[in-house]
């Protein structure tokens, strides 16, 4: 759609320590935040969740700033979750814009985080749709893993045709698909994608409490990571 917005933000480990060591964590996160940090006793989820709520300042205060909004500190952004676990956020008063059809208050996010890496993706509601994201680790997936997410015309596809997406990519873009559709109910089989080359992805949700068609993927790997976008209007 013409003037549609998303903004996607990626953070390695680096940038992730590297935002600690300038800001500390009492310069990002509320006070709320750090109770919930505080809460995680596994430190490899630590270090999860944190890189993901950075990432997601990150974009949200890159997108305010792209809209020529006035931008929020990190401590005015809030980040939480629902209930079935998808994140949403709340600015500082001082921030908010009260006429709900503009951004920031028309933004919806998502986040994916993996190996203290993250992702998170900012779209506006009214003119691009909801989005979603998630990242994987680049590896090979094994064949009895395939069986279990893929379709068999998919699985067919990717054995014949010579020019298709990476299976990790296709996994990923499954992943963003149900985030982005909110289908918590569904399974990555309930996900059909389609593919022309290994570029152009587009995906229906096919079960599950939302029946949801042309879903836009795209997918890209940055470093070590498999990351994909799935964008629903």
């Amino acid at each position: 759609m013409s003037g549609a917005f998303t903004r996607v933000h990626f953070v390695s480990p680096v940038v992730v320590a590297q935002t600690i060591a300038r800001y500390g964590l009492p310069g990002i996160l509320t006070r709320t935040e750090r109770a919930t940090l505080d809460g995680f006793t596994v430190e490899t989820r630590r270090h999860d969740w944190l890189a993901g709520r950075i990432a997601a300042k990150r974009a949200l205060r890159g997108a305010m700033r792209e809209c020529r909004q006035r931008v929020a500190p990190y401590t005015a952004i809030e980040i939480w979750n629902e209930k079935n676990g998808a994140p949403r956020f709340t600015l500082a008063s001082r921030f908010r814009i009260h006429e709900t059809h503009q951004p920031p208050a028309t933004f919806n996010i998502s986040i994916g985080h993996a190996d203290g890496a993250a992702v998170a993706g900012v779209a506006d509601t009214n003119t691009a749709g909801f989005i979603g994201v998630d990242i994987e680790p680049t590896t090979q997936l094994a064949s009895a893993l395939l069986e279990r997410i893929l379709q068999p015309t998919e699985l067919t596809r990717l054995h014949t045709a010579g020019d298709h997406p990476a299976p990790l990519a296709l996994w990923t873009a499954k992943e963003a698909v149900l985030k982005a559709t909110h289908s918590v109910t569904a399974a990555l089989r309930d996900v059909e994608l389609s593919w022309r080359g290994p570029r152009h992805i587009e995906a229906r949700v096919i079960a599950g409490t939302v029946r949801a068609a042309s879903v836009r993927v795209r997918h890209r790997e940055v470093a070590q990571y498999t990351i994909a976008v799935a964008v629903w209007q």
